[in-house]
């Protein structure tokens, strides 16, 4: 605040018995020559020093304290802090110190009305020891550019922009012992060591951060002195190597309050920082799905034979398709787990150019135990599970190896936290970054990854480790915000998870897991539906896949028996007799008539026209058979000459492959030979 701005507010009689108060004649002056005299008289240090001692103890209170504020404060602030709420009352004092605190209505405007002290009567005024250096006279002379970013650093997003807005907004954020923790829980563990050291003296050096905490703790001072502007070095540059470095006064109480409450350091012990959380709502576990959906992928396999990429996996569109029968249905990377552990754990192998479910994956599936660590190990070592990416895109091998340590960092930092506990993210991520120094440094510099520490943690929450039943989460969609958002996002370690981490044997594995039982049977039904439950031996559901279409997947596996099915059993070796007897002996409610008439049918039909890719052939049992077929023009297209009553070669742009799906569409059951 300037004095003449100040003094050009009043009216021209109270300037004039200003001038007389302070020994000026104001006769025949106007206001201009009025407030050049004043602005002379007024700011030697005898003259504030003989106002200040003719001033009440309440009045000198009150100027002093405002000048410890900087000089400054907003109206509505000076209302509570002088006047006990009442503005008339606050006038009132006003009256009395006319020329030494001013009311400005044009700084800010009417809406903002700004009380202080002239910059140049400010100096005049001496602070009590107790409130020297405190957070507003800190910020007052720095640019506004740089409180705005402090200002986003701890969190604020104010509207109104305006320096004394932005300073007061910062102000009262830092001297709130609520959200002061809370930014100090964004803090490093370098920067909340540093701001202890303050918390004894008020006051540290250079060397001394060196001596206790490292060179690198010195760097992270320096980074803070520059972007933090909550320190002063009275009557030195701030930035000289040997100042010594004082915090603001104010500041540094509330963090000694904080302090206090946590045993007497701002650093948290570890066990502290996990902040725990009643049961949430909204549960996201996949503890009983996992064997299940599983077994659900291997019957696609088994079932479709989908085509083997050229790098392995198999194509999305058939992943997609084994996805619509997975309990989790909104992450498509569940299903590109299972499918990446299945390969890596032989439970499906490459035939040629196709998956097929390896023959003893029915029994392998048996061994749920077995099966859930060998998963557990498979994300923990593997290179293809790729967590950087969204889209789980390859990474390069030295990329993967960060990961894996990473992923070794996050199973260590588990095994300290609580089992049945529902446990608060951004605690945890706290935790994690002050337990783990690997993590804090990768949460420090990230930019050759291209993902931040906070997105990598909550994709592997949310991802494999909840896929693995290793944690389950709460409130799932909070976890798609970055953390400062974040805080309804929480998760809890379930008994399966501990028995995982801590590599034990335990039966909490098998947990809400349908254990399969040898005597368990399907139903079929006379409507073609085969309906099986969960605990079918895994080797009886496979062949299901075989001779039936997978409709649902719920409590209940529904199949449905068809011509197609039937004819793609009969294509993978199995005969009519052998089906019947399948269906017959695990059937809890036999074999249906209709069921048994749609087989023999199939059996009498299979084969009547076999495909021979090999020689360019098409064979039928009968002449009459092959006459039909040269009487359809979808089918005659892809034949040539007839060279003999049962035997036509194949079209040389004909697709063997194509023609068979031709021929079932009119009701055939043709048979692809591999000879």
């Amino acid at each position: 605040m300037k004095l003449r701005t100040a003094l050009t507010q009043y009216p021209f009689n109270t300037l004039c018995q200003l001038a007389r108060d302070v020994g000026i004649d104001p006769g025949g002056s106007n206001k201009t020559i009025l407030a050049d005299a004043l602005c002379r008289i007024l700011p030697d240090p005898e003259n504030v020093a003989k106002r200040l001692s003719s001033l009440s103890q309440e009045q000198r209170a009150m100027v002093q304290t405002l000048a410890a504020e900087g000089g400054e404060l907003l109206e509505a602030e000076a209302v509570e802090k002088f006047a006990n709420g009442f503005l008339p009352r606050l006038h009132a004092q006003l009256r009395d110190l006319t020329g030494l605190v001013f009311r400005d209505v044009h700084t800010l405007g009417d809406s903002d009305v700004l009380i202080g002290i002239p910059e140049s009567l400010l100096k005049s005024i001496p602070i009590p020891d107790a409130d020297q250096g405190r957070l507003l006279v800190i910020l007052k002379p720095v640019s506004v550019g740089l409180l705005r970013a402090f200002a986003d650093q701890i969190g604020l997003r104010p509207s109104d922009t305006r320096k004394p807005i932005v300073s007061n907004a910062i102000r009262d954020t830092l001297l709130d012992i609520k959200t002061l923790h809370a930014y100090l829980n964004t803090l490093s563990e370098d920067r909340r060591a540093i701001l202890d050291l303050f918390l004894p003296a008020n006051a540290i050096t250079r060397s001394e951060v060196a001596d206790k905490l490292g060179e690198s703790a010195v760097r992270e001072l320096e980074d803070m002195l520059w972007k933090m502007p909550i320190f002063y070095a009275p009557n030195r540059d701030l930035h000289a190597p040997n100042a010594a470095i004082y915090l603001a006064s104010d500041l540094c109480a509330t963090l000694s309050k904080i302090a206090q409450s946590q045993g007497g350091q701002l650093e948290n012990s570890l066990e502290t920082l996990l902040e725990t959380s009643i049961a949430p709502a909204a549960i996201r576990e996949n503890t009983a799905f996992l064997i299940q959906d599983l077994t659900t992928l291997l019957g696609i396999v088994t079932q479709r034979l989908p085509r083997r990429l050229k790098h392995g996996g198999i194509s999305k569109t058939d992943l997609r398709d084994a996805n619509k029968y997975c309990h989790i249905q909104d992450d498509p990377g569940y299903i590109e787990f299972l499918t990446l552990f299945a390969e890596t754990t032989g439970l499906i192998k490459p035939h040629d150019t196709v998956w097929h479910t390896a023959s003893d994956a029915g029994t392998q599936m048996g061994q749920i135990i077995d099966i859930r660590k060998a998963c557990f190990d498979f994300w923990f070592h593997s290179e293809r599970w790729n967590e950087w990416a969204s889209d789980r895109t390859k990474a390069t091998s030295a990329r993967m190896q960060v990961l894996k340590n990473i992923r070794s960092e996050i199973v260590r930092s588990l095994r300290h936290c609580p089992t049945d506990t529902w446990m608060k993210y951004p605690s945890y991520y706290q935790f994690l970054t002050r337990l783990s120094e690997p993590f804090r440094h990768f949460a420090k510099d990230p930019s050759h990854t291209g993902t931040t520490a906070d997105e990598l943690l909550r994709r592997t929450i949310t991802g494999a480790l909840t896929y693995m039943g290793v944690v389950r989460v709460g409130n799932f969609p909070n976890f798609s915000t970055p953390l400062q958002q974040s805080k309804g996002a929480v998760f809890q370690i379930t008994p399966a998870g501990y028995a995982l981490l801590h590599d034990t044997h335990d039966d909490a594995l098998t947990e809400q897991i349908s254990l399969q039982n040898s005597d368990a049977k399907f139903v079929v039904q006379p409507n073609f539906e085969v309906l099986s439950p969960p605990d079918l031996p895994c080797a009886h559901y496979l062949r299901l896949c075989v001779l039936g279409d997978l409709k649902t997947q719920d409590v209940m596996a529904c199949f449905h028996l068809s011509s197609d099915s039937i004819r793609r059993a009969f294509a993978r070796g199995l005969s009519g007799d052998e089906i019947r007897s399948f269906l017959t002996q695990h059937s809890a409610s036999g074999l249906p008539d209709m069921v048994d008439t749609l087989i023999a049918e199939c059996d009498d039909k299979y084969g009547e026209i076999e495909i021979l890719p090999a020689i360019g052939r098409v064979k039928t049992a009968t002449r009459e058979l092959l006459d039909e077929l040269y009487a359809q023009p979808r089918i005659a297209q892809a034949l040539d000459d007839r060279i003999s009553p049962t035997i036509a070669t194949l079209n040389n742009t004909a697709n063997p492959e194509s023609l068979i799906q031709i021929l079932q569409q009119q009701g055939y059951l043709p048979h692809l030979s591999q000879k």
